[in-house]
């Protein structure tokens, strides 16, 4: 009986761990022309649309995994739908189930994206706190910049694409535009105490009320501590003003989540439309074929200054939810990443909630876990172009 059990126990097994090695191909083939597809949708009006394609597929399915042999790609560009298909074919060599004359198994997959793409207002909120100080701030600098490696390409703009840095500490500097202040002081350091009621935490503009000087008062520290050296970067159109700001992120002061939140909404919010020196931006919520679209990352718990904040640890954080749940209501519809970075795990409740869904909501114990996480996001972001 073992005997007669033996052929078809290896089969059973050659099956197994053959269809096991297919299916890697057909997922790491199913990464790559996804990858391969965007890039043609962000050149779809270029003449180098194909090549394109073909560079981004060959960077993301490595040469000679698990044997297979690679068909050559089917590039379809639809220039009345405005969508490119990507269709990769391979044949992956069996071990076990040779025996069974099965030499090979073929898969296949493709993937559709809209070459018009829908466009993204999209504001970083970053946490440049003292306790970043470092290697953190390091690997935020690179993290950040994989992001836009995967948004932008190689190029220097992409069609209806905009990106925003919100650099926040105990506060959020937001020169030079003084104007925006009740009275100015002498000097001033760029930051603006909150608001009263309301407008403390909400997107209301300037003409609703403007903001009074901030000064920490902290004695060790000096007047302006918790507020950052490098101000808000608005919604830009190119990489190399991003990129740069990014180079320069500081790292300085206390803990205020709500405070560059708040902030990262006002870059978004239309009401604030003409106020950052472009006229047409931010968009309309619902402008057609936009997406708007926040980030904060955090590496520890909100710790009010008790020298210059009038409000709790557990006030700060009930005003941070406060903000999340109205960027997320229906009308506005903002999507909400939330990054933890090497911070106690006791705020993960918080930003969990503060997300769009969990599946939105980070959490990042390593350096390296940083960039896989910014990277996840940027193939997010790129994703809600993929035709469903």
């Amino acid at each position: 009986m073992l005997g007669f059990m033996i052929i078809p126990l290896m089969a059973m097994v050659g099956l197994a761990l053959d269809s096991s090695r297919a299916y890697l191909v057909k997922a790491r083939l199913s990464q790559a022309i996804d990858a391969a597809a965007l890039a043609g949708g962000r050149s779809f009006k270029m003449n180098y649309r194909s090549d394109d394609v073909q560079r981004y597929f060959a960077a993301n399915f490595p040469s000679g995994f698990m044997d297979a042999q690679i068909d050559p790609l089917q590039i379809n560009f639809d220039d009345q739908e405005g969508t490119v298909t990507v269709v990769a074919s391979a044949s992956v060599p069996t071990s076990f189930m040779r025996i069974l004359e099965v030499p090979e198994i073929d898969v296949s997959v493709e993937t559709t994206v809209n070459g018009l793409s829908r466009g993204l207002e999209l504001a970083l909120v970053l946490d440049v706190t003292g306790s970043m100080d470092g290697s953190k701030l390091t690997a935020l600098k690179a993290a950040a910049n994989s992001l836009l490696d995967i948004l932008y390409g190689d190029r220097e703009t992409v069609d209806n694409l905009y990106v925003s840095i919100v650099p926040f500490a105990g506060r959020v500097n937001f020169s030079p535009n003084s104007d925006w202040m009740n009275s100015l002081p002498d000097p001033w350091n760029g930051c603006g105490d909150p608001r009263s009621g309301s407008h403390a935490t909400d997107d209301s503009p300037p003409s609703y009320e403007g903001w009074d000087e901030y000064s920490s008062h902290y004695e060790d520290w000096g007047w302006d501590f918790g507020c950052p050296t490098l101000p808000i970067l608005p919604l830009t159109a190119e990489k190399s003003t991003v990129t740069g700001v990014i180079a320069n992120l500081p790292a300085y002061g206390g803990t205020r989540m709500d405070m560059g939140m708040v902030w990262g909404w006002r870059v978004l919010s239309p009401s604030w439309r003409g106020l950052w020196g472009n006229a047409e931006l931010p968009l309309d919520y619902d402008e057609p074929n936009m997406d708007k679209a926040v980030i904060i990352m955090t590496d520890g718990l909100n710790e009010v200054n008790w020298y210059a904040d009038d409000v709790t640890n557990e006030e700060a954080d009930q005003q941070l939810a406060d903000e999340c749940e109205a960027m997320k209501a229906e009308g506005l519809d903002i999507i909400i990443y939330t990054i933890t970075f090497q911070a106690p795990a006791s705020v993960e409740p918080l930003m969990e909630a503060c997300a769009t869904s969990p599946n939105h909501a980070f959490v990042s114990p390593t350096n390296d876990d940083l960039e896989k996480v910014f990277k996840t996001i940027g193939a997010q972001l790129s994703k809600l172009r993929i035709s469903q």
